[in-house]
């Protein structure tokens, strides 16, 4: 096998059967390996099977071992690598985060070898294994990064307030607690009331302290709560580009759009929402007014009609027909399996129309391409036609 192709078969989101397999014995290992070191730390387990569960747990260290083997392998098969040389492109994998990583992970089965008993005390290194096959994870780790400024001035503003948390009831308190002897020993008073949580190990004696501990619990409140407001925000937003992105490549995918402007598009990916129907489920029926177009975003649909049924993929579209000519749906259209879809709402799209005229004449000649000349036309868009049309005075 070249090193391109296993390089592809290693990667989270490659589709091939043997990437999938691989991936689902690569998290059955995690897992087992996770369940095997718990199970060693419990006196009872480890007393009645700890010599098999040390063999499993051999073995799965040795899965990673040569799980590291085959990336260091297949370093040089990643996309721009071949400029850099065999053994250049396998040092950069290696002294990267993932490389660093994987050798970590790969730590265990090194250990094993001469000493199981230290080997299964840091195995809990491989559950970080899964993040690499985790997308909210990356898209968390891009939002800090996006927000790594607002971040670290929270958490500047944070270690500011527990300074002074910790000096002030030093000052008020250290003549009638042992616990505030200094400002290092306050520290552990100012981080367990900062954050609420109140163990009540150490509390202030003096009504100037307790004054004190109040208002550090509110200052600890809005703190968190700026944190969390910055990354819910931050996720939010990394969410809607996302979908944003994946909106504007199916309605760049649609015919009567192939000829707008980037513009455009983006006005008329703001203005879909996504429906999720479940397995057998009918979408539209024939008959039915028509009053939206939809986008299939994941799954497919199926439209009834003769001889055979037609069935759409992702990327694929129906309904347009009803905004081109406001007349009755055709065909009855359903989902053979859950299927995720995107909508553009009839009323929306015309409030488009009036903003974007040039729109309306691109509609009515795909109207007139797909219907012919004489086609129905939407009233709605037959008069912005006719409004676009007519002489200036």
């Amino acid at each position: 096998m070249d090193r391109q192709r296993l390089y592809r078969l290693l990667q989270p989101g490659a589709p091939d059967m043997v990437a999938w397999l691989w991936r689902s014995l690569h998290h059955a290992m995690v897992a087992a390996g996770i369940a095997v070191m718990l199970a060693l730390t419990v006196e009872d387990w480890r007393a009645a099977y700890g010599a098999p569960l040390t063999d499993v747990f051999d073995v799965i260290a040795g899965f990673f071992v040569f799980d590291y083997v085959l990336r260091l392998i297949a370093a040089p098969g990643a996309p721009g690598a071949e400029h850099r040389g065999v053994w250049r492109a396998r040092l950069s994998w290696a002294a990267s985060f993932g490389g660093v990583y994987d050798l970590l992970a790969a730590l265990p089965g090194f250990i094993a070898l001469p000493d199981s008993r230290d080997a299964t005390l840091i195995g809990f290194i491989w559950v970080f294994k899964y993040v690499r096959y985790s997308p909210g994870l990356s898209m968390l780790e891009r939002v800090i990064t996006h927000a790594r400024q607002a971040l670290l001035s929270v958490l500047l503003g944070l270690v500011i307030v527990l300074l002074t948390a910790a000096s002030l009831a030093y000052l008020l308190e250290r003549g009638s607690d042992p616990a505030f002897s200094s400002i290092p020993a306050a520290l552990w008073w100012a981080i367990v009331t900062l954050t609420t949580t109140g163990y009540g190990d150490v509390i202030p004696q003096t009504i100037a302290g307790r004054m004190l501990a109040g208002l550090v619990m509110v200052c600890g409140i809005m703190v968190f709560a700026l944190l969390a407001g910055i990354l819910a925000t931050g996720y939010a937003e990394e969410m809607r580009r996302r979908e944003f992105l994946r909106t504007w490549e199916l309605v760049a995918k649609v015919p009567f759009f192939h000829n707008l402007g980037a513009t455009l598009i983006a006005e008329v990916a703001r203005l879909l929402r996504a429906r999720d129907y479940p397995a057998n489920a009918v979408i539209v029926r024939r008959g039915e007014p028509g009053d939206c177009m939809f986008f299939v975003a994941d799954g497919e649909v199926e439209i009834e009609l003769t001889p055979q049924p037609l069935r759409l993929g992702a990327g694929s579209f129906f309904g347009e027909l009803a905004l081109l000519t406001g007349e009755p749906r055709n065909a009855t259209v359903s989902a053979p399996r859950s299927c995720t879809l995107l909508t553009l709402d009839i009323v929306d799209f015309f409030e488009l129309l009036g903003r974007q005229p040039e729109l309306a004449r691109v509609i009515h000649q795909e109207a007139s391409r797909r219907l012919g000349p004489g086609a129905p036309v939407h009233a709605a868009l037959r008069a912005m036609i006719a409004r676009d049309t007519e002489p200036a005075a």
